[in-house]
């Protein structure tokens, strides 16, 4: 019996000597599971979401290659053109021949019936962000919907109806600010791209009341041209002249939108501008 209880009086310290090592071990890994969850080290990080190339700065004649992003309505998605090049596709090939570098068009975002104000809240989507992150060139045709409301009447426009020169110098002062916030927000996406505006043009020349147009047209493309020259690196393509003096010439059948020949020195104009 005395070699029984020396045997247990042994034992029992180890025992307690065991316990109170393993405690101090789960105390240790407690504290510094605490730290990590306090205070985290400062090598792990959350990835965050990549972001879209940009385009590189210096002047066009600087790049190896051009993107080219197009944005805006019905004018630069080609409406009206039977071949279905419009002046998008026919600028970038006109680009190619005359510059000798290679040029891709990364996307034609254009929605035909756009407005000003849906384009800004276009330029709010982050796919539509990217395309005109890495463009060096943005091709733009905004403004008609919003000053020719009477585009959205059919055929009265044909007939000569609803030619309003009264209200499209009420409409101007009410978008003016609405381009101002598309030029903002495209150089705040992009701050090197060349914006290019392809001005607008009175589709109804040949119509005796809706000749004094011109004069309203005219003033909503000065305005364009002062945000260019405030931008630095926009340029802003006229049409208007074209249109006048060919109206039959460069229209399509619905006496709004360009023709094949009218896309066709839009483009023309457009290379003209950057070269």
């Amino acid at each position: 019996m005395s070699k029984g209880k020396s045997g247990n009086s042994r034992l029992w310290p180890i025992l307690g000597l065991t316990m109170l090592l393993c405690t101090a071990l789960m105390l240790v890994g407690f504290a510094a599971a605490l730290r990590d969850a306090w205070f985290p080290s400062r090598g792990i990080a959350v990835p965050e979401a990549s972001e879209p190339p940009k385009a590189a700065e210096g002047g066009l004649a600087d790049k190896p290659q051009w993107l080219v992003a197009a944005l805006g309505d019905s004018l630069t998605r080609g409406t009206g053109d039977e071949t279905g090049e419009g002046y998008v596709k026919r600028t970038v090939a006109l680009l190619k021949e005359a510059s000798g570098k290679p040029v891709k068009l990364v996307n034609n975002l254009a929605v035909n019936g756009l407005t000003a104000i849906r384009l800004s809240d276009q330029l709010e989507q982050r796919g539509v962000q990217q395309a005109v992150a890495q463009a060096d060139i943005v091709l733009l045709t905004i403004g008609g919907n919003d000053l020719f409301q009477i585009a959205q009447s059919g055929g009265s426009i044909a007939e000569g109806r609803d030619v309003s020169p009264e209200l499209l110098e009420r409409l101007i002062p009410q978008t003016e600010p609405l381009l101002d916030e598309i030029f903002e927000k495209l150089r705040r996406i992009n701050p090197n791209a060349r914006i290019v505006y392809v001005g607008l043009y009175n589709p109804f020349y040949d119509m005796e009341q809706a000749r004094s147009m011109s004069a309203h047209i005219l003033d909503w493309n000065d305005y364009a041209h002062r945000l260019a020259a405030a931008d630095g690196n926009a340029t802003v393509v006229p049409t208007y002249d074209l249109f006048e003096s060919n109206v039959k010439a460069y229209l399509s059948s619905d006496h709004f939108h360009p023709n094949a020949k009218g896309y066709e020195r839009i483009a023309a104009r457009i290379v003209q501008s950057l070269e």
